[in-house]
C-alpha cells in the first residue's frame, strides 16, 4: 500500500504519536520525518507556504492536502479507512462524544498539563500563581476523567476510537513525569484506562514502554 501522505515533526512527541497510532491501528502508512527541528525546519518558506501558522506536527497528504493540528490530523487519518472506521463514531451521538472528547483534551487538559509541567522539566519559566492554577486545573480535570472512567473501559461505546487515541497520548507526559504512586491510586480509574491504552499493541509499536 502506498503511503498516504507524510507527518512533518519530531517522532517523540505526544502530539505525534496520536497519528502514527491511528495509522498502525488501520494499516495505513505515513511517511515520518525523523530528522526534524523544531524552530528550524518549520520555519523555511517552502514549509510556511504549505503550512502558514508554522505549527508542528502538519500533514501533507498524497493528493496535496496539508493540514495542521494533531488532533485533526489523527482525525482525517482515522476517517481514511472509509465511512465505516473502526475508530470513528459509528452514529451522530457517538461522532458528537469523540469530538467532544477531542475538543476537552486539547482545550481543557493539555493546556493545564502543560502549564504544571513546562516549569518543572525547565522547557517554561517558573511564575507561581500560573503554576498554581494550572496545577489546579489539572487536578480537576484529571478527576473529570477519573470520575467518568468509573464504569468505561473507552470514552465513548465499546470500542476505541479516536478519542481514546487524543486523550491517552495527551496524558503520556503527566503519567511519566508527574502522577506518583498515590497519585495514580487516587486516580485509580483514570490509571486503569491509560494502563489499558497504552497496552494496545498500536500504542506499543509507536511508544514503546510507557
Amino acid at each position: 500500500m502506498a503511503p498516504i501522505g507524510t507527518l512533518n515533526g519530531p517522532l517523540f512527541n505526544f502530539r505525534n504519536y496520536k497519528t502514527r497510532i491511528v495509522a498502525q491501528y488501520l494499516g495505513l502508512e505515513v511517511n515520518t520525518t525523523p530528522d526534524f527541528k523544531n524552530g528550524v525546519d518549520n520555519m523555511t518558506p517552502e514549509y510556511l507556504a504549505k503550512f502558514p501558522s508554522g505549527k508542528t506536527p502538519s500533514f501533507e497528504g498524497a493528493n496535496g492536502f496539508c493540514l495542521t493540528d494533531s488532533s485533526a490530523i489523527a482525525y482525517y487519518v482515522a476517517s481514511k479507512a472509509g465511512s465505516d472506521s473502526p475508530l470513528l463514531g459509528q452514529t451522530a451521538e457517538e461522532t458528537a462524544e469523540i469530538l467532544q472528547f477531542i475538543l476537552f483534551a486539547e482545550a481543557d487538559f493539555t493546556p493545564a498539563a502543560l502549564g504544571t509541567l513546562g516549569p518543572l522539566l525547565s522547557f517554561s519559566p517558573l511564575i507561581k500563581p500560573a503554576h498554581q492554577q494550572a496545577e489546579e486545573q489539572l487536578t480537576r480535570f484529571l478527576g473529570v476523567l477519573n470520575t467518568l472512567l468509573i464504569d468505561r473501559t473507552f470514552l465513548v461505546g465499546e470500542r476505541l476510537t479516536v478519542a481514546d487515541v487524543v486523550v491517552a497520548c495527551d496524558l503520556v507526559m503527566t503519567y511519566k513525569n508527574y502522577l506518583e504512586e498515590a497519585d495514580r491510586k487516587k486516580y485509580r480509574n483514570l490509571t486503569r484506562y491509560f494502563k489499558t491504552m497504552v497496552a494496545q499493541p498500536a500504542f506499543k509499536a509507536v511508544i514503546g514502554d510507557v
